[in-house]
């Protein structure tokens, strides 16, 4: 897969997009007063999130999507 540059920036600002509204809408869903523990579950869930976002984009993208996961050997 060949990415340019404005695909790498452009795919950056996704990622970067995805953890700002998961960070946002886990601290507004947490019930509060907050404690140092609920924001690192906070950070580790946004990152989950954005990370498994960007897999699923670049998954998408591949040109031989079959063989992205794994590939079949030749039959002898």
């Amino acid at each position: 897969m060949q990415l340019t540059s404005t695909r790498v920036i452009a795919l950056v600002l996704f990622d970067l997009v995805l953890f700002g509204i998961a960070a946002f809408v886990m601290l507004q869903w947490m019930p509060k007063p907050l404690k140092p523990f609920d924001y690192l579950l906070v950070g580790g869930v946004a990152t989950l999130i954005s990370l498994l976002g960007v897999w699923l984009l670049v998954s998408r993208e591949l040109p031989n999507r079959t063989a992205f996961l794994f590939q079949r050997r030749p039959k002898k």
